[in-house]
């Protein structure tokens, strides 16, 4: 892929000093210890590193005594969380898994003293290298480095085993494609439709969490393209049947993905724009979206499509503000343009600017007069027609904004009040 920088070997310099002195105290206690998968990945392809991952020979309790400030994190499947200089660094046994009945994590673990033995459980082989940073080898015994160098996705070993044991890896796969840029080798694509009774069995939230990565990727559409094409999304979210019914539509809709700008939400609404708004909210919601999240994609989910706007109103232009409001109004026209030609939205874009720079008034709480200044002048009280009068007077400011001072708009009111009898 274009832009990928493929380093030959690791920088010490660039491991963070805490890391290295783990990794020093534990070879010096008799122990092999490197710094392994997604990290040494990401720092091979000059990308920046937020975590260094540790792995060491030295079994789980023996870690909690060498360090003095340990959270046994994951201690069953071997992993303790070394606190140094204010740091946190995973540092899990070398371990070989059992059977993995819930299609997730293995029921058992078993610690090894080979480093390539745990390599060989990994899911693909860009994450299946370690390095050591106090002797300076690299190990790479599936062939990870040539895979950076030619961009290409490969699991290890038999990738219908690797799949089968974990439901998530498909998924990550597919993601990866994107994140990184790379492409799934074939026999790897090819055993994910076998797996993915096993896919069924992850949980809505690691669901939820390979979407958000995937759609923040420079082109999300590269996972999207690989979940539609092996059946991932079928799983997922049956209730999007556009890659089946309608493949041009689904076509636009993986270029409206990568033309969306960020945020990961209005790159859902893009996505997801051909899902009826009630079975998408139902999938938002099972998928564990969060109440923002969730707020925020129906919102534009339901203003889409925009219909014909070169045609609209300034009065219709102010109600489409009130109705997607001040926040959204530009995530909406952003979503949009990535599904429509632009041009015919940059006449709506500056009049919506327009509108939002001179201040129109797009709820009754906005108005010149509130309740309080209508019932002392009419007469009335809290009630149902109390409240259809102020929306009656939103409506008038809506046609006509310079309705909305406190003289006309209470005129307005005297004009629509009708006194009981």
């Amino acid at each position: 892929m274009s832009g990928r920088v493929v380093r030959s070997e690791v920088d010490p310099a660039a491991i963070p000093a805490p890391a290295r002195e783990i990794c020093a105290a534990l070879r010096a206690d008799g122990h092999g210890a490197w710094v392994v998968g997604g990290c040494v990945r990401d720092h091979l392809l000059g990308r920046a590193v937020s975590d260094w991952d540790l792995c060491t020979s030295a079994r789980p309790e023996r870690v909690i005594r060498l360090f003095p400030r340990t959270i046994p994190t994951g201690i069953a499947h071997g992993t303790v969380t070394v606190v140094r200089d204010h740091e946190h660094f995973e540092v899990t046994t070398l371990r070989g898994d059992g059977d993995y009945t819930d299609g997730r994590r293995p029921d058992a673990v078993r610690f090894l003293d080979d480093i390539a033995d745990d390599l060989a459980r990994r899911d693909f082989t860009v994450n299946a290298i370690a390095y050591d940073p106090i002797s300076g080898v690299l190990v790479d015994p599936h062939g990870g480095l040539d895979d950076l160098r030619r961009g290409l996705l490969r699991a290890v070993g038999d990738p219908s085993l690797r799949f089968g044991e974990d439901g998530l890896r498909v998924l990550r796969g597919a993601r990866f494609t994107a994140s990184l840029g790379f492409d799934l080798e074939p026999a790897t694509e090819a055993a994910i439709p076998g797996a993915l009774h096993v896919l069924r069995r992850v949980s809505p939230e690691r669901v939820r969490e390979e979407w958000l990565k995937a759609l923040k990727a420079p082109a999300p559409s590269r996972a999207f393209a690989v979940m539609a094409r092996t059946g991932i999304l079928a799983v997922n979210i049956p209730a999007l049947t556009a890659p089946s019914k309608d493949p041009a539509g689904w076509e636009r809709s993986l270029r409206a993905v990568d033309a969306c700008p960020p945020p990961s939400t209005s790159r859902l609404a893009a996505l997801l724009h051909t899902v009826e708004a009630p079975l998408l909210e139902a999938w938002l919601k099972m998928t564990k979206f969060s109440n923002d999240e969730r707020a925020t994609v129906m919102t534009l989910r339901r203003a889409l499509p925009l219909g014909a706007p070169g045609g609209w109103s300034d009065a219709e232009v102010r109600r489409w503000l009130r109705k997607v409001g001040r926040g959204a109004a530009k995530e909406v026209l952003d979503v949009a343009a990535s599904l429509e030609d632009e041009d015919s939205l940059e006449g709506l874009r500056a009049r919506v600017e327009a509108a939002l720079a001179a201040g129109v008034p797009l709820s009754v709480a906005e108005l010149a007069i509130d309740g309080n200044a209508v019932m002392a002048a009419l007469g009335m009280t809290p009630s149902r027609a109390l409240g259809t009068l102020l929306s009656g007077l939103l409506e008038r400011v809506l046609d006509d904004p310079s309705r909305n001072t406190p003289e006309a708009l209470m005129e307005l009111a005297r004009e629509a009040h009708t006194p009981p009898r």
